[in-house]
């Protein structure tokens, strides 16, 4: 089994994350899908010994939709995206697999699975891409919705507008794949204009 903790999407390739690399936010899905560290060995190891590396895409879309939806905004805004920082991506859980179905087959065979330390850190704003209420998912929730968020936001799929709170169990917070970016675009341009007058 591989996990994959600390993902970070740059605005541009980097050759190594730097010490002073910052969030601009966060985005919570469900699991780290096809998208594998480069060597597949990285990111088995949460905390100071982690190693960061590239990931090959292997065809996922999240984390480039991710990219360009920020990257949008900032145009927006009318401002560039600030050099070494990144948003951050949180799941439910951290274990790769393109297969939602079999993750979660071998998560309920793990019982206790790996966290990400970088649950911990404060974020700018945090957008909730973790879809709708699934039995097993449901509980791994409850973490990210017992925080206190700065700017928390999804998609709500259900009504088809963006809606500035933490999901509840029984909302749709919609995934990137094949949701309108116009309303995510604004509201993240005007969270990005407030964090650079701040």
């Amino acid at each position: 089994m591989l996990w994959r903790l600390d993902t970070r999407i740059y605005a541009r390739p980097i050759d190594r994350p730097r010490r002073g690399d910052r969030p601009l936010g966060c985005i919570i899905g469900k699991n780290p899908g096809s998208a594998l560290p480069h060597s597949a060995r990285g990111g088995s190891v949460a905390g100071a010994d982690a190693v960061l590396e590239s990931i090959e895409l292997g065809g996922d879309r999240f984390l480039p939709t991710v990219r360009a939806i920020v990257r949008k905004s900032y145009r927006s805004a009318g401002l560039e995206w600030p050099e070494g920082h990144f948003v951050q991506v949180l799941n439910l859980f951290y274990l790769c697999n393109r297969d939602l179905r079999e993750a979660k087959t071998q998560l309920t065979a793990i019982g206790d699975p790996l966290s990400c330390a970088t649950e911990r850190r404060r974020m700018p704003w945090t957008w909730f891409a973790w879809g709708g209420p699934d039995r097993q998912l449901d509980p791994l929730k409850q973490r990210f919705a017992r925080r206190r968020w700065r700017s928390p936001f999804f998609y709500d799929t259900a009504c088809g507008v963006t809606k500035r709170r933490i999901p509840g169990n029984k909302d749709h917070a919609r995934h990137t794949q094949g949701m309108p970016h116009g309303e995510i675009v604004e509201l993240l341009a005007g969270l990005v204009k407030e964090e650079a007058r701040a």
